[in-house]
């Protein structure tokens, strides 16, 4: 499914995205994790585009856990933890 070198970067993308969600916005992730707020935003792009489905709908004051993303939030949940 995943080659190696997508194996090796999606354990990180998977923290970002944790990150993202329970900081409620791309930049407050950013700040925390010593990141740009568009590195971030990429990795979510990758993130979503290796797993072929949205994770989070975005609007600028907000973002929203797509069906996906709720269930993805509790794997990604798994590996901080």
């Amino acid at each position: 499914m995943f080659n190696k070198t997508e194996q090796k970067a999606l354990p990180y993308r998977m923290v970002v995205f944790n990150e993202v969600v329970k900081a409620g916005s791309f930049t407050t992730a950013a700040e925390r994790l010593g990141h740009t707020k568009s590195a971030v935003s990429s990795y979510i792009n990758q993130l979503e585009g290796l797993l072929g489905v949205k994770l989070l709908n975005r609007s600028t004051r907000r973002l929203h856990l797509t069906a996906a993303g709720q269930q993805f939030v509790k794997r990604s949940e798994q590996l901080v933890d």
